[in-house]
């Protein structure tokens, strides 16, 4: 019984590691697609500028992805 559990672990923190990496890869993708959608550098506009309207923007499609992927 107590092999079965440890198994059990294993395997649920597998797919929480799988799931993580998931989440990363898709945070880049999205990162990487908005910024060469659009025509302003995102990274200066919140580094230099301290633009926060883009912050809260990017913040937003981060979190929007958590969401859909924790849903899986």
């Amino acid at each position: 019984m107590n092999q079965d559990l440890i198994i059990t672990y294993l395997i649920n923190f597998a797919y929480t590691l799988l799931r993580a990496l998931v989440y990363a890869l898709g945070c880049f993708v999205a990162w990487r697609a908005f910024d060469l959608m659009d025509k302003i550098d995102i990274r200066k506009e919140i580094t230099e500028r301290k633009n926060l309207g883009w912050a809260i923007m990017i913040a937003a499609i981060f979190l929007g992805l958590a969401y859909v992927i924790g849903q899986i």
